[in-house]
């Protein structure tokens, strides 16, 4: 039995995915960890949530002129929870330096974003220097929260010191710590704000990126969909006002999907904070950017 046949159970269908996982290229997995929310409980019910949205949606990407049933896609399922953090952190790096080493590329939606800690473990086992680039609300950068050293409100801190601050940047930003803001201004972490792409828009916070992806190596990227204003995206774990607008996200995100991508996730969607349409809007834009990523393999 392989890691990720031990680590999952039987899967969902994302897109009524039906490739089994050796012909595949592209691997959904859910992560419904949902540990340390300190505000709004919930994100356990977010990768079924983006599953059953994904069913409702159009498979056909325009940006991109790609059909995204033309790709090949393996659901498996969702990651076993366990509340003992380091070992749900290995659990995860074990699942996703095996997808790795079979060659795959991966979606994962979660669960509460300190997910993202485990999946960069991974990464960085089976391919050894990794980028991030991370959108969201808040920086994620205190040493601790509530007594816990891993949690969403330190994710973003755990993983500088694991892949170093020069290879994250963080996009969207508008509420942080004073001790995260002395972090990344002390280790020279890039942050994009939400209000510099609002004045100067997704081309420049793209050109802005460029001498962290220039450096060469694999990209991940993560989106904590309280990057989204709350007016788009209100079913989060943590909203926050003034966010970014979803063509301003989906600009950034396409931008990319030329890049030496090997992994997205996709965290803190609350489902049951509104009637579905948190769910729509992550399902559609993991849509746009396979199909973004499709359609240049192509």
């Amino acid at each position: 039995m392989s890691l990720r046949e031990l680590f999952t159970r039987p899967p969902s269908s994302f897109l009524l995915s039906e490739r089994s996982y050796e012909e595949a290229d592209w691997l959904f997995l859910g992560i419904p960890l949902d540990v340390t929310s300190t505000f709004r409980p919930g994100s356990r019910f977010g990768p079924e949530a983006v599953r059953q949205a994904s069913l409702a949606l159009e498979p056909m990407s325009l940006p991109a002129r790609h059909d995204a049933r033309s790709i090949s896609l393996h659901d498996a399922g969702d990651i076993h929870i366990t509340h003992d953090l380091p070992e749900m952190m290995k659990r995860i790096e074990l699942v996703v330096s095996e997808v790795m080493r079979d060659g795959k590329r991966l979606v994962v939606v979660g669960g509460e974003h300190t997910i993202t800690l485990g999946i960069i473990s991974g990464l960085k086992e089976a391919l050894g220097d990794i980028k991030l680039v991370c959108f969201d609300a808040h920086l994620d950068m205190r040493d601790e929260f509530y007594g816990q050293r891993i949690c969403h409100a330190t994710v973003c801190r755990r993983i500088a010191e694991e892949i170093g601050p020069e290879n994250i940047s963080i996009v969207g930003v508008r509420a942080c710590s004073p001790e995260g803001l002395d972090f990344v201004l002390e280790r020279g972490v890039q942050v994009i704000t939400a209000q510099d792409i609002r004045e100067r828009g997704p081309s420049w916070a793209l050109s802005s990126l460029r001498p962290l992806l220039a450096r060469g190596g694999p990209l991940h990227i993560s989106i904590d969909l309280d990057v989204l204003d709350p007016a788009f995206a209100p079913a989060v774990q943590t909203p926050e006002p003034l966010g970014l607008m979803p063509w301003e996200l989906s600009g950034i995100l396409l931008g990319l999907a030329g890049e030496p991508l090997r992994s997205l996730d996709v965290v803190e969607l609350a489902p049951s904070y509104d009637s579905g349409q948190t769910a729509l809007l992550a399902a559609r834009l993991i849509i746009e950017f396979i199909c973004a990523v499709g359609k240049r393999q192509a």
